[in-house]
This record gives structure tokens, sequence and C-alpha cells, in this order.
């Protein structure tokens, strides 16, 4: 039916894309487990790493009726790090966001910094996470805290290698019922 096609097409697409990504974080979690994932670390912007990360969840967020805030402090610091391993951190932290909260509600991304480091901070206003399940959602294949989820369970697990390979740490704060919290914290340069 020609009327079909369209959405199909789209459905053919969105599935292609899952599984690339799926390929790709497999991949990624391979290369770590063999020491063989070098990052790139050059001194980049912090702000410039979550503008980009929000435009490549915005069109799932519009998809799915959830507004993405930025919020930046102002003279922030740079970071001598990976910006394509950041920004793919920060992708996995707003998409997971975007998907464990509900229609109009808003995801909220925050950049912070001290002298020493610098901070992502992605807030949801989804059903939160038990202080029981922090620790566990790092686990590989780990879907979801609370049962049923689309995931894979790489993502989460995923995230926080890379920031340890970035000499950083990714961390989740128990908040049951007031939404899901996420911290990236990574090595600021010291500069502004």
């Amino acid at each position: 039916d020609p009327a079909t096609v369209p959405r199909a097409a789209f459905e053919v697409l969105d599935s292609a894309e899952r599984a690339v990504g799926l390929i790709n974080d497999l991949l990624d979690l391979s290369r770590l487990d063999e020491d063989r994932m070098k990052p790139v670390i050059r001194a980049t912007e912090p702000v410039s790493i979550a503008k980009r990360a929000v435009g490549r969840v915005t069109p799932a967020a519009e998809a799915k009726r959830v507004a993405v805030a930025l919020e930046a402090a102002h003279h922030l610091p740079s970071c001598e790090t990976d910006a394509s391993r950041v920004e793919q951190i920060l992708v996995n932290l707003l998409g997971n966001a975007i998907h464990h909260t509900g229609e109009g509600t808003t995801v909220r991304l925050r950049v912070e910094a001290d002298e020493e480091r610098v901070t992502y901070i992605v807030d949801d206003e989804g059903p939160g996470i038990p202080a029981t399940e922090v620790e566990r959602i790092f686990d590989i294949y780990v879907t979801s805290a609370a049962g049923e989820s689309r995931g894979t369970g790489l993502g989460l697990p995923l995230s926080r290698r890379l920031a340890q390979l970035l000499d950083g740490e990714l961390h989740a704060v128990a908040r049951p019922n007031a939404g899901g919290r996420f911290l990236l914290q990574l090595p600021a340069s010291g500069d502004e």
C-alpha cells in the first residue's frame, strides 16, 4: 500500500540505526576490554560538547514531546579530553532520560565546574532510581532498574567505562520518585 510506504521506510531506517548503534557499542566494549581504545585528547570547550549532544537527541525528544534544556555556568574551564567520547556519553545519558520520562516533561543538561573538574548533570522527570539499583544499572545487559525496557543494557556500562578511560567518573544518584540524575565528572584543564 503506497500510503504506508513512508512509515514502513521510517521503521526500517530506525531499526537499522538501532542495529548499527548496538554493533558500535559492542565493538567499543570489545576495544575497551582489550585495552585497544585510545582517546584523542585535546583542549575542548565543555559547552560545545553539550550543545552537540543536545542536537543529536533533539529529534527523539521532539517525537516524544519532551523538552531538552541546556544550562551552563559562565566562565567554564576547558577540558583536556576526547570530545567525541564525551559527546557519546552525553547522548547515551540524554537518550536514556528521554526514554524514561513522560510526554510533556523536560530533560535538563547542566554544565558546571570547579577548579578540578567539569561536571555534566543530566536530570529527567521519570521514576528515578532506587538506592538498591544505583550501581546495578552499570552492569552489562541490565536494561532497567524498574523491569521492562527496550534497550540492550550496554549504554550505561559503556558510558561508565568511557568516563574512566577519560580519567573521569560517571555516577547515578538515587532519587526514587524524583526523577533520574546522572553526573559525569571530567578533569578540568585549569585554564579559563
